[in-house]
Protein backbone atom coordinates (compact mmCIF):
# COMPACT_ATOMS: atom_id res chain seq x y z
CA UNK A 1 0.00 0.00 0.00
CA UNK A 2 1.12 3.83 -0.75
CA UNK A 3 2.12 6.37 1.73
CA UNK A 4 -0.68 8.24 0.57
CA UNK A 5 -3.13 5.42 1.00
CA UNK A 6 -1.51 4.09 4.21
CA UNK A 7 -2.23 8.11 5.57
CA UNK A 8 -5.93 7.94 4.68
CA UNK A 9 -6.28 4.22 6.49
CA UNK A 10 -5.10 5.47 9.78
CA UNK A 11 -6.61 8.86 9.96
CA UNK A 12 -9.98 7.01 9.37
CA UNK A 13 -10.05 4.22 11.52
CA UNK A 14 -8.15 6.77 14.58
CA UNK A 15 -11.80 8.38 13.95
CA UNK A 16 -13.77 5.01 14.07
CA UNK A 17 -12.12 3.80 17.60
CA UNK A 18 -12.88 7.24 19.72
CA UNK A 19 -14.97 6.46 22.06
CA UNK A 20 -18.79 7.20 21.32
CA UNK A 21 -22.37 7.20 23.78
CA UNK A 22 -24.14 4.68 21.92
CA UNK A 23 -21.73 2.04 22.92
CA UNK A 24 -21.67 0.77 18.96
CA UNK A 25 -18.28 1.66 18.88
CA UNK A 26 -17.10 -1.78 18.96
CA UNK A 27 -19.29 -2.73 16.23
CA UNK A 28 -18.16 0.28 14.12
CA UNK A 29 -14.90 -0.94 14.23
CA UNK A 30 -15.32 -4.71 13.33
CA UNK A 31 -17.20 -3.41 9.72
CA UNK A 32 -14.60 -1.11 9.03
CA UNK A 33 -11.99 -3.47 9.51
CA UNK A 34 -14.27 -5.84 7.01
CA UNK A 35 -13.93 -3.22 5.09
CA UNK A 36 -10.55 -2.35 4.70
CA UNK A 37 -9.49 -6.06 4.40
CA UNK A 38 -11.82 -6.73 1.32
CA UNK A 39 -10.79 -3.36 0.07
CA UNK A 40 -7.14 -4.34 0.46
CA UNK A 41 -7.76 -7.37 -1.05
CA UNK A 42 -9.41 -5.54 -4.01
CA UNK A 43 -6.24 -3.19 -4.71
CA UNK A 44 -3.95 -5.93 -4.02
CA UNK A 45 -6.03 -7.41 -7.37
CA UNK A 46 -5.87 -4.73 -9.28
CA UNK A 47 -1.87 -4.15 -8.53
CA UNK A 48 -1.69 -7.77 -10.09
CA UNK A 49 -3.28 -7.17 -12.91
CA UNK A 50 -6.62 -8.58 -12.22
CA UNK A 51 -9.43 -7.44 -11.46
CA UNK A 52 -11.49 -8.34 -8.67
CA UNK A 53 -14.94 -9.12 -10.72
CA UNK A 54 -12.53 -11.73 -12.00
CA UNK A 55 -12.16 -13.28 -8.87
CA UNK A 56 -16.09 -13.17 -8.23
CA UNK A 57 -16.67 -14.94 -10.91
CA UNK A 58 -14.42 -17.66 -10.48
CA UNK A 59 -15.77 -17.98 -6.62
CA UNK A 60 -19.28 -18.65 -8.25
CA UNK A 61 -18.41 -21.67 -10.09
CA UNK A 62 -19.18 -24.94 -8.28
CA UNK A 63 -16.01 -27.19 -7.71
CA UNK A 64 -16.25 -29.76 -10.23
CA UNK A 65 -17.62 -33.09 -9.07
CA UNK A 66 -15.68 -36.29 -9.11
CA UNK A 67 -17.03 -38.73 -11.55
CA UNK A 68 -17.75 -42.33 -10.82
CA UNK A 69 -16.18 -44.92 -13.26
CA UNK A 70 -19.41 -46.28 -13.83
CA UNK A 71 -21.35 -43.08 -14.17
CA UNK A 72 -24.54 -43.79 -14.18
CA UNK A 73 -24.60 -47.42 -12.78
CA UNK A 74 -23.92 -46.19 -9.29
CA UNK A 75 -27.06 -47.79 -8.50
CA UNK A 76 -25.84 -50.97 -7.27
CA UNK A 77 -23.84 -51.16 -3.14
CA UNK A 78 -20.71 -52.48 -3.47
CA UNK A 79 -19.98 -56.01 -1.66
CA UNK A 80 -18.74 -56.01 1.41
CA UNK A 81 -18.04 -59.56 2.03
CA UNK A 82 -16.81 -62.27 0.01
CA UNK A 83 -18.02 -62.43 -3.81
CA UNK A 84 -20.38 -65.53 -4.58
CA UNK A 85 -22.02 -63.69 -7.69
CA UNK A 86 -20.58 -61.66 -10.63
CA UNK A 87 -23.03 -60.96 -13.48
CA UNK A 88 -21.39 -59.77 -16.81
CA UNK A 89 -23.04 -59.05 -20.38
CA UNK A 90 -25.64 -56.22 -20.81
CA UNK A 91 -25.31 -55.08 -17.06
CA UNK A 92 -27.28 -51.86 -16.98
CA UNK A 93 -27.09 -51.57 -12.86
CA UNK A 94 -23.52 -52.61 -12.07
CA UNK A 95 -20.65 -51.97 -9.25
CA UNK A 96 -17.53 -53.04 -10.78
CA UNK A 97 -15.49 -53.16 -13.94
CA UNK A 98 -15.50 -50.26 -16.38
CA UNK A 99 -18.06 -48.09 -18.16
CA UNK A 100 -17.43 -49.69 -21.29
CA UNK A 101 -17.97 -53.25 -19.46
CA UNK A 102 -19.98 -52.66 -15.99
CA UNK A 103 -20.16 -55.99 -13.83
CA UNK A 104 -22.52 -56.75 -10.62
CA UNK A 105 -21.06 -57.97 -8.13
CA UNK A 106 -23.45 -59.69 -4.99
CA UNK A 107 -22.02 -61.04 -1.73
CA UNK A 108 -24.41 -63.24 0.01
CA UNK A 109 -25.95 -60.74 2.08
CA UNK A 110 -26.74 -58.69 -0.93
CA UNK A 111 -28.45 -61.87 -2.47
CA UNK A 112 -30.70 -62.71 0.75
CA UNK A 113 -31.62 -59.04 1.07
CA UNK A 114 -33.59 -59.23 -1.85
CA UNK A 115 -37.41 -60.71 -1.80
CA UNK A 116 -37.14 -64.12 -1.36
CA UNK A 117 -39.50 -66.95 -1.83
CA UNK A 118 -39.50 -70.75 -0.75
CA UNK A 119 -39.61 -73.54 -3.49
CA UNK A 120 -40.95 -76.51 -1.57
CA UNK A 121 -40.10 -79.71 -4.08
CA UNK A 122 -38.64 -83.04 -5.21
CA UNK A 123 -35.81 -82.39 -7.28
CA UNK A 124 -34.26 -84.99 -9.57
CA UNK A 125 -31.23 -84.92 -7.29
CA UNK A 126 -32.28 -84.96 -3.54
CA UNK A 127 -34.92 -86.93 -1.79
CA UNK A 128 -38.38 -86.09 -0.78
CA UNK A 129 -39.40 -83.23 -0.58
CA UNK A 130 -36.62 -79.80 -0.07
CA UNK A 131 -37.21 -76.46 0.68
CA UNK A 132 -35.09 -73.87 -1.17
CA UNK A 133 -35.07 -70.05 -0.95
CA UNK A 134 -33.95 -67.47 -2.60
CA UNK A 135 -34.59 -64.66 -5.13
CA UNK A 136 -36.48 -64.86 -7.95
CA UNK A 137 -33.93 -65.17 -10.85
CA UNK A 138 -36.33 -62.63 -12.88
CA UNK A 139 -36.43 -60.14 -9.87
CA UNK A 140 -32.36 -60.39 -9.87
CA UNK A 141 -32.00 -60.01 -13.67
CA UNK A 142 -34.57 -56.99 -13.42
CA UNK A 143 -32.36 -55.26 -11.20
CA UNK A 144 -29.02 -55.29 -12.61
CA UNK A 145 -29.86 -55.72 -16.67
CA UNK A 146 -32.59 -54.58 -19.53
CA UNK A 147 -33.62 -56.24 -22.52
CA UNK A 148 -32.28 -60.09 -21.70
CA UNK A 149 -32.85 -62.92 -24.10
CA UNK A 150 -30.46 -65.95 -22.76
CA UNK A 151 -28.78 -65.85 -19.17
CA UNK A 152 -25.66 -68.07 -19.78
CA UNK A 153 -25.27 -69.84 -15.78
CA UNK A 154 -21.63 -70.81 -15.12
CA UNK A 155 -20.48 -73.03 -12.40
CA UNK A 156 -17.41 -72.58 -9.81
CA UNK A 157 -16.31 -76.08 -11.83
CA UNK A 158 -16.64 -73.99 -15.74
CA UNK A 159 -19.60 -75.72 -16.15
CA UNK A 160 -22.42 -73.78 -17.95
CA UNK A 161 -25.29 -73.95 -19.42
CA UNK A 162 -28.36 -70.83 -21.49
CA UNK A 163 -31.26 -70.34 -20.03
CA UNK A 164 -34.24 -68.65 -22.10
CA UNK A 165 -35.27 -65.21 -20.73
CA UNK A 166 -38.90 -67.21 -21.55
CA UNK A 167 -38.37 -69.94 -19.31
CA UNK A 168 -36.99 -67.62 -16.65
CA UNK A 169 -40.14 -65.23 -16.92
CA UNK A 170 -43.04 -68.16 -17.28
CA UNK A 171 -41.99 -69.90 -14.19
CA UNK A 172 -40.67 -68.64 -10.98
CA UNK A 173 -37.04 -69.94 -11.43
CA UNK A 174 -34.88 -69.71 -7.99
CA UNK A 175 -31.51 -68.47 -7.26
CA UNK A 176 -31.45 -70.85 -4.37
CA UNK A 177 -29.26 -69.56 -1.59
CA UNK A 178 -30.88 -72.15 0.95
CA UNK A 179 -32.19 -75.62 1.56
CA UNK A 180 -34.39 -76.32 4.67
CA UNK A 181 -33.18 -73.00 6.07
CA UNK A 182 -29.53 -73.60 5.99
CA UNK A 183 -26.20 -71.74 3.44
CA UNK A 184 -25.56 -74.39 1.16
CA UNK A 185 -22.28 -75.96 0.90
CA UNK A 186 -20.63 -76.34 -2.15
CA UNK A 187 -20.35 -80.42 -1.81
CA UNK A 188 -24.16 -79.90 -1.50
CA UNK A 189 -25.33 -77.60 -4.73
CA UNK A 190 -23.84 -74.66 -3.11
CA UNK A 191 -23.38 -71.74 -2.57
CA UNK A 192 -26.36 -70.90 -5.30
CA UNK A 193 -28.69 -73.04 -7.01
CA UNK A 194 -30.18 -72.59 -9.95
CA UNK A 195 -33.63 -74.55 -9.10
CA UNK A 196 -36.99 -74.74 -11.35
CA UNK A 197 -40.48 -75.81 -9.28
CA UNK A 198 -40.23 -79.09 -10.74
CA UNK A 199 -43.42 -80.00 -8.36
CA UNK A 200 -45.87 -77.40 -9.19
CA UNK A 201 -44.71 -77.69 -13.18
CA UNK A 202 -44.36 -81.47 -14.20
CA UNK A 203 -43.76 -81.23 -17.00
CA UNK A 204 -40.45 -79.63 -16.25
CA UNK A 205 -39.29 -83.18 -15.58
CA UNK A 206 -37.32 -83.16 -19.03
CA UNK A 207 -33.52 -83.80 -19.69
CA UNK A 208 -33.31 -80.05 -21.17
CA UNK A 209 -34.22 -78.37 -17.58
CA UNK A 210 -32.51 -80.94 -15.56
CA UNK A 211 -29.22 -79.30 -17.68
CA UNK A 212 -30.14 -75.69 -17.21
CA UNK A 213 -30.52 -76.27 -13.14
CA UNK A 214 -26.75 -75.50 -12.70
CA UNK A 215 -25.42 -75.94 -9.25
CA UNK A 216 -22.63 -74.49 -7.57
CA UNK A 217 -23.16 -71.04 -9.63
CA UNK A 218 -20.19 -68.55 -9.27
CA UNK A 219 -22.04 -66.70 -12.38
CA UNK A 220 -24.40 -65.11 -15.28
CA UNK A 221 -23.62 -63.75 -18.57
CA UNK A 222 -26.71 -61.28 -19.92
CA UNK A 223 -27.45 -61.29 -23.51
Amino acid sequence: MTGRFKAIWTEAESTLVAPDKTGKTAVAIRAWRGARRVSSLCLALLAAGIAPSALAAHASVPPARESHPLKANECLPAPKGKVVLTISGVVTCGNAGSEASPLARFDMPMLEALPSRVNATHTPWTQGVVRFSGPLLRELIQRVGQDVSTVSVKAINDFSADIPMSDITRYEVLLATRRDGEPMPVRDFGPLFILYPFDAHPELMTEEIRFRSVWQVNGLVLR
